[in-house]
Formats: structure tokens, sequence, C-alpha cells
């Protein structure tokens, strides 16, 4: 019949459904921390949330699965289960942003936020692509003397799958399109995996649901107003425009504590913020031949700086490449001939260079976080060897002189203070001393600025490459006002 005829061609079929669910599953994994970071963050935190649940959700699929396959082992229900799938990641796509709005309001803890979310949101898809699994297996096992090899294939292949899921998302598609787009790619995939299945089971209505599924995914995405999502291989961006100090201004986040950068909508090239007009004050009146500066932004600091300083060489380090075009297309940014951008880790550049500079600006923050290879001591050693003779380092760092945050200032201060043992700082006008943020200037010679204190020792050796709780520091004190 025609049905032993498909029957006879699972095998091969099943190789080929088990590495596409394999790339659905490491596609979807990126996918979903990728859409929590405008509104809980993208800290170990939640890559710990996500992962976690996901393994759950797969482990517990897999058990229930393989006891469901024990008793009735169908080609028919892997067709059921791949169009499942295929909806549960559409409602996924169609409900993340509401359902991340609501537990901003139900739950403050971050932790606490990414786990109930990450159970709401992935926890279905995964339970499902897991319980895929066993079914796959007893269909492919037709003997027992080549059961091994038949459920290895089918491991390797799933592997395998997840392995360009991994690549082919967070190099390709992450570059090209958004989050909402790739949810929709592992949709189609999943609903034309289905019909691999015993094509001619049912026709009509595995159409009529298919076409549905696709067709759902032209749903306009819902948006806030004011606001631009863009996804780029390296991170989530939101260009938001609000209103800061009575003016219109527009400003770019990488996570639900802070905005990064900001102009202002007139066209006015002044830096907006507090912390970017006291960097700039300070590096403008040393007037240096060059400069580096660590973290681009939105490029903003280094057109006002590279205005004020026409004859100053400015060296901006940036890892993420398509951020000058970001700001090209919402920031008003030009790039002026006196600045040279360099698209690499900051703490790969500075470990690399020879070149020594009269002024290093430090303001790389992972929404209101410092990496931890930046606050350890073999960091402090390198950019010490980047200062030239009289030189200093301006740091920006959002911590306290008291509280929880004080621990997190202390762990910035320490990498700096061995070879750059002079430090005086400014804190923003207003501003609690338990959290604000301050900007410290280092040297290796004594400063002597009367308008700015002296930041006092803090007790403790530096932190290190090979342990530096840049997590557990800054959490601790991302609560506190």
């Amino acid at each position: 019949s025609e049905y032993t005829k498909n029957y006879m061609k699972l095998p091969n079929r099943l190789e080929v459904v088990s590495f596409i669910s394999g790339f659905a599953l490491l596609a979807f994994e990126l996918v979903a921390a990728r859409v929590l970071a405008p509104t809980i963050g993208s800290s170990t935190y939640v890559w710990t949330s996500v992962i976690g649940v996901i393994i759950a959700a797969l482990s517990l699929g897999y058990w229930v699965g393989g006891q469901v396959a024990d008793t009735r082992a169908r080609a028919t229900d892997i067709i059921g289960l791949l169009i499942v799938t295929a909806g549960t990641v559409l409602l996924t796509q169609l409900t993340y942003l509401g359902a991340l709005r609501w537990i901003t309001e139900v739950a403050a803890d971050p932790r606490l936020q990414a786990v109930i979310v990450s159970i709401i949101l992935f926890a279905p898809t995964s339970f499902l692509l897991g319980a895929l699994g066993p079914y796959l297996a007893k269909l492919n096992v037709v003997s027992l003397k080549t059961s091994g090899s038949r459920v290895a294939s089918l491991s390797a292949l799933n592997s395998v799958g997840g392995i360009v899921g991994t690549f082919v998302t967070g190099f390709f598609l992450f570059g090209y399109v958004g989050s909402r787009e790739t949810f929709g790619i592992i949709i189609v995939l999943l609903v034309a995996i289905s019909w691999v299945i015993l094509p001619r089971y049912k026709p009509l209505h595995r159409a009529v649901v298919s076409v549905f599924l696709l067709a759902a995914l032209f749903i306009p995405s819902p948006s806030l107003p004011g606001i631009t999502d863009i996804d780029t291989p390296s991170s989530h961006y939101q260009v938001i425009d609000f209103l800061y100090k009575d003016q219109l201004v527009r400003g770019l986040t990488t996570g639900p504590s802070g905005v990064q950068s900001a102009v202002y909508k007139d066209g006015g090239s002044d830096p907006v913020f507090w912390y970017a007009q006291e960097i700039s004050r300070l590096t403008v009146e040393k007037n240096p031949a060059d400069i580096l500066i660590l973290g681009g932004g939105a490029f903003t600091l280094p057109q006002y700086l590279a205005e004020q300083l026409p004859r100053s060489q400015i060296d901006v380090v940036e890892i993420d490449p398509e951020l000058e075009q970001i700001s090209t297309d919402y920031f008003n940014y030009n790039q002026p001939s006196n600045v040279q951008p360099i698209f690499q880790d900051a703490r790969s550049y500075i470990s690399q260079s020879s070149k020594k500079y009269d002024v290093i600006i430090v303001d790389v923050y992972g929404d209101t976080s410092i990496p931890f290879s930046l606050i350890t001591k073999e960091y402090g050693r390198a950019i010490e060897d980047n200062v030239a003779p009289g030189g200093a380092v301006i740091v920006n760092i959002i911590a306290g002189l008291s509280g929880p945050c004080k621990e997190a200032l202390g762990a910035v201060d320490a990498a700096y203070r061995e070879k750059l043992p002079h430090a005086v700082y400014a804190r923003e006008p207003g501003s609690s001393e338990r959290r604000a943020n301050f900007i410290v200037s280092y040297s290796r010679k004594p400063i002597h600025d009367t308008s700015r204190p002296e930041l006092p020792r803090f007790k403790g050796e530096p932190y290190t490459d090979n342990f530096s709780p840049a997590e557990r520091l800054y959490y601790n004190c991302q609560t506190v006002q």
C-alpha cells in the first residue's frame, strides 16, 4: 500500500527531522535570551535562567515522550508534535512583549523575572522538542542488532543541527533579521519538515493548519510608540525617544536599567547626560594629542570631542561594528576625520596595543554593569601600559560610596590602583552617594584639582581574571536608589 511504501522511507526522513529539530532548538534558545534583554537584561543570570528552564523542559519532554512512544510509536504523532511545536513558537512570538511587561509588574528580582518568564514563554516549545526525540528513536530502530547505530545517527544529526542552528542564528540571522523574524523562520522550518513524514496523510487537514500557522506570521508585531528595536550579531538595542529635563532626546539602550548614549532631537551636539558632560570637560581641559575611548555607544562622545579637539586623534574601541551604522541612522553621527573606529573587544585591544595615549576614557557598560574582564588586576596592568607619561585614565563608574554599591565601586577602583595609585572623583550633582555615576580620574602622579576630592582607598585586593564576580556585585547594587 501507499502507507507501507512511505513507512519504508521513514528512517532517512526521521534523520532529517532530527537535524531540523536540533537546529530549531538552539536557534530558539538564542532568540529566547535575546528577547529578554530589553526588559530583563542580558546578564549571566538571565542566560542561566533561560538555559536552565530549557534544559529542565527538555528533560521532562524526553521522559514523557519516551513513556508515550513505548505505548504508541506512530509516525503520525511526529506530524502532530511538529505542528503543535510550531504553534507554541508562534504563541511565544505573539505574546512575549506582553509577558515581559507583565513580569516586571509582578516581580522585582531580575533572576525571578527571568525564571518565571522563561517557564511561560520557552518551556512549552522545549518540552515538545524533547518529547520528539524518543519518538524518532523508537521509529528508527528496526532491529536490535542495529539499535545502537540507529539511535546514534539520530543523536549525531540532532547535535549537528544544533551546531548549524547556533552558528547560522548567531553569525547570520541576528545580523540581517530581528528576533520576531527568527521565530518565524523556526516556525516555517517546523511546518515544512512536518510534511516530510507521510506527506499524503490527511493532506487537506494539514494544509489548512499549515496555512493558518504561516499566515499568522504576518500579524503585525505589537510595539510601543517611540521605540525602535534593532538586532545585531552582538546585541539587542532599543532606540527610544523621551523627555529629559524638559527636552526631547533620543537614547540608545541595551537593557532595562539605563540609557547608554543620547542626543537632542533638535540636532544639538552638546552631551545630554552629566557623566558625558563631565568626561568631555575633563578631556578638553587636558587638550590631549591622543585619546582612546573604550566603548563607543552611539558615538556621541567621540563626535563631540572631535568637534572640541580637532587636532586630537581619537581612537574608539567598540565591540559591535553595527553600532556605527546605527549611530549614523539614528544619532546624527557623521564620522569626523580625526576619529578612528576600532571594532574589537576593549580588553583584547588594550592587551595587544603598544600605543600610548594621553587620555583613556573607559565607559564600557552592558546595561548598568561593567564586564568582569574590565575589573581585574590583569586589566589594570594592561591599561597602564597604554597610558603615556603624564597621562590619565577617566572612568565612568555606576556604584556607591556606601551601602551595597560600595563593593562594586571598590572592585572597579582596585583594578586601577596598583599601577595608577592617584585618583580623584566627581559625583553627579543631586545624586545619592549610595548609587550614582562617578567620574574617576586615575594617574601615576598626584592630581591637583581642588574641585574634586580624592577617592578613598577601599579594603581588599583587586579581583583577577580567574575570579571576578561582576554579576554578583552589580546585582546587589542594581536596585539601590
